[in-house]
C-alpha cells in the first residue's frame, strides 16, 4: 500500500513535469511566483522544479504542486504599471489641484520611458487628512531593478514638480481644538 502511494506520487510528479516541459509556463532564468514561492527558476526536472528565492535560498517545488497552482511569470511582462498616490493638504485650493493634475500629466508624458497615452492623473479622493491625487502610467521597462530606478525617477519628477509650484505634500497629523 505504501509503495503504491509513493509510486502514485512519483508518477503524478513525472506527468506534471512533462506538462511543464511541453506547456512551458516558464523556463530556466524566468522570475516566477508559484503559490507562496517566488524567485528565479534555476532547474526544471521531471519530478520537481528549483527556484532561487529572493533571500538566495533554493526552494524545491514538486511539479504536481506547480500544475495545481497559479503560475505568474514576471519575465514575460511587456510593460509595468507605476501607481502613485499623492496626498495634498485639505486647504489646497481647487484651482491648484486642477493646475497640478494638468502639469503632472504633461511632465510625465514627456518622459521617454513612459508609454504614450498611458498617463492618468486624477483627483481621486478626499479623506479625513488630505486630498488624494492618483497617478498611474505604464513603462516598457520590465527588469525589476531598472523598473525600481525608473519608479524613483518618476517619484522625483512628481515631487520636484510640486516643489516648483510651492505645493506641499500632506503628512499625517491631528488637529486639536481646545475650548475656553
Amino acid at each position: 500500500m505504501v509503495i503504491a502511494l509513493a509510486a502514485q506520487d512519483v508518477a503524478e510528479n513525472i506527468m506534471s513535469g512533462m506538462a511543464i516541459v511541453s506547456d512551458k509556463p516558464f523556463i530556466v532564468g524566468d522570475y516566477v511566483k508559484i503559490g507562496t514561492y517566488e524567485g528565479t527558476v534555476t532547474e526544471v526536472k521531471f519530478r520537481c522544479t528549483r527556484i532561487r528565492a529572493i533571500d538566495d535560498t533554493i526552494v524545491t517545488v514538486q511539479n504536481s504542486t506547480i500544475t495545481s497552482s497559479e503560475v505568474v511569470n514576471y519575465s514575460r511582462m511587456t510593460k509595468r504599471r507605476v501607481d502613485i498616490t499623492v496626498s495634498l493638504p485639505l486647504e489646497t485650493k481647487s484651482q491648484i489641484i486642477e493646475n497640478v493634475t494638468v502639469m503632472l500629466k504633461s511632465v510625465l508624458e514627456a518622459d521617454e520611458d513612459v508609454i504614450d497615452d498611458s498617463v492618468r492623473v486624477y483627483f481621486d479622493n478626499i479623506d479625513d487628512a488630505s486630498l488624494k491625487l492618483r497617478i498611474y502610467l505604464y513603462t516598457r521597462i520590465v527588469n525589476y531593478d531598472d523598473f525600481l530606478t525608473f519608479k524613483t525617477r518618476v517619484n522625483l519628477i512628481v515631487v520636484k514638480a510640486l516643489e516648483m509650484d510651492n505645493i506641499k505634500i500632506a503628512y499625517p497629523g491631528e488637529n486639536l481644538y481646545m475650548m475656553r
